[in-house]
């Protein structure tokens, strides 16, 4: 890991998480936790990869309790991670496992991101590898893992990033990123747009 530390990583992430939710690897194109929400959370993939080309205004008119309107917002839209599987879903790639990479990458990326944070404030692999273990293996993933929009917690640790570049740099750009990280987080979970920073998740 000395030479490529954030590969590295990454791939030891990689593992940690394949581990945390075996077997779920084994059936990642035909199995879900046994839970509702994975459904509900295939449904909002599908619903907003369904609307975006043709009526993009109907987005939150989901699908469902007719005649109901705005349906879509009765739950978190989980926008981001709809956005980057509609054009998965639009090249008829089987939703159930574009939702399983969408759930299981939410993990691995949320422990890669907490790494840069740490490795930035420490300047120590082993402190940010450590750190980035323990936010891969929190027990409340596992607690929450048919939540698919709980899994996308990285943008908290490379807002906080952000946030100390900003700091030491005194430069606009990361402030700007501030902001942008911040309305990421907003749109990958709702939750914790609404809460974070006042109640992370950790």
């Amino acid at each position: 890991m000395s030479r490529h530390p954030l590969l590295g990583a990454s791939a030891f992430l990689i593992a940690l998480t394949i581990i945390l939710t075996w077997p779920q690897v084994l059936y990642v194109g035909s199995r879900v936790a046994a839970h509702d929400d994975p459904l509900l959370s295939i449904w909002r993939l599908s619903w907003i990869a369904h609307v975006l080309p043709g009526n993009p205004k109907q987005l939150v008119d989901g699908n469902i309790f007719s005649p109901h309107v705005r349906t879509l917002a009765y739950s978190d839209t989980t926008l981001l991670e709809a956005l980057i599987a509609a054009p998965w879903l639009w090249l008829r790639t089987n939703p159930i496992l574009v939702y399983n990479l969408l759930l299981l990458g939410g993990i691995v990326l949320s422990g890669v991101c907490m790494f840069v944070l740490v490795r930035h404030l420490t300047g120590d692999l082993d402190a940010a590898l450590v750190a980035a273990v323990v936010f891969t293996l929190l027990p409340y993933r596992i607690l929450h893992f048919m939540h698919l929009e709980l899994q996308w917690t990285m943008w908290m640790p490379l807002t906080l990033w952000a946030v100390h570049r900003a700091f030491e740099t005194g430069s606009i750009r990361y402030g700007i990123a501030i902001g942008a990280l911040l309305c990421l987080q907003a749109i990958s979970s709702l939750y914790y747009g609404a809460s974070w920073p006042s109640s992370p998740p950790c």
